[in-house]
């Protein structure tokens, strides 16, 4: 089996959408930095997520928030319109935990729960009022 785990910062909102079958997932995508300090670079990864995580993350995933993201890697590949092939990394979700989440008021804070896909939910904050 493979697992793959990421951080990095949450590029866009989180898309809550239905499947055909009506259940609900959410898709967003993370930014990771790779290379060195002199050469700085960022791989983007799309994140899957299904059921009561896909809501948790549609409700507190938000842009610039620091996420840890744990699941199944897959990859995709196909030609883009300038008919250049191009690969895409996804991970299906099991687990992401909130590292720093964006309040409000716009300002990261720090966090510390981690939410799992079998509604197991993990609080490590104290006094913080956060559902996870």
């Amino acid at each position: 089996m493979k697992r793959l785990t990421i951080t990095g910062n949450v590029g866009h909102d989180p898309e809550l959408r239905l499947d055909h079958s009506g259940g609900q997932f959410a898709t967003f995508s993370v930014a990771v930095p790779v290379g060195t300090k002199q050469n700085p670079k960022t791989d983007w990864v799309d994140v899957y997520c299904n059921g009561r995580l896909a809501e948790i993350a549609y409700t507190y995933a938000k842009k610039g928030a620091k996420v840890l993201v744990d699941g199944y890697p897959s990859v995709n590949a196909y030609i883009n319109k300038d008919n250049i092939p191009v690969g895409t990394l996804r991970v299906s979700a099991h687990s992401f935990e909130l590292l720093k989440y964006v309040n409000s008021h716009d300002k990261l804070e720090n966090s510390g729960g981690e939410v799992v896909a079998d509604d197991v939910v993990r609080d490590d904050t104290e006094g913080e009022q956060l559902p996870f």
